[in-house]
């Protein structure tokens, strides 16, 4: 398979990510994920797919409304496997209270490797190399 035709395909998975994102659907959703999943923070705390499933959850829960896009820096295919590096941009509006609103603007730079599955390409590993909040 070509870089191009795994590109495309990864492209697609994201597409789907933000789909079930939106649509709340945690199932969905972390089908995305391994369930080896190696999710290594800004901070160097690294967690699981449970944990990250619970975190996806709370995020549901606080979230009102949300948008994210990304633009691919680098994709190495080698067999089964994909490593890409991702610029993204994200915001999400969240209300406290019945008043109160706040837009948050995430951009984070992170190393994302993938590995082909039976169901299609799932995320293994994940490493926060950069984020800013605001």
């Amino acid at each position: 398979m070509t870089d191009h035709a795994v590109a495309a395909e990864l492209d697609a998975a994201h597409r789907n990510a933000q789909e079930s994102f939106r649509a709340r659907d945690l199932d969905a959703y972390m089908g995305l994920f391994s369930p080896s999943l190696r999710y290594q923070q800004l901070d160097g705390r690294v967690i699981g797919r449970e944990q990250l499933a619970s975190d996806v959850q709370a995020q549901f829960a606080a979230v009102e409304a949300s948008d994210t896009s990304y633009t691919r820096e680098s994709l190495e295919v080698i067999g089964d496997r994909a490593i890409e590096i991702l610029n993204q941009v994200a915001s999400a509006t969240t209300r406290h209270f019945v008043f109160l609103r706040r837009v948050w603007r995430i951009t984070r730079r992170g190393r994302y490797v993938w590995e082909r599955s039976a169901n299609g390409w799932v995320i293994r590993e994940v490493e926060i190399l950069n984020e800013r909040v605001g």
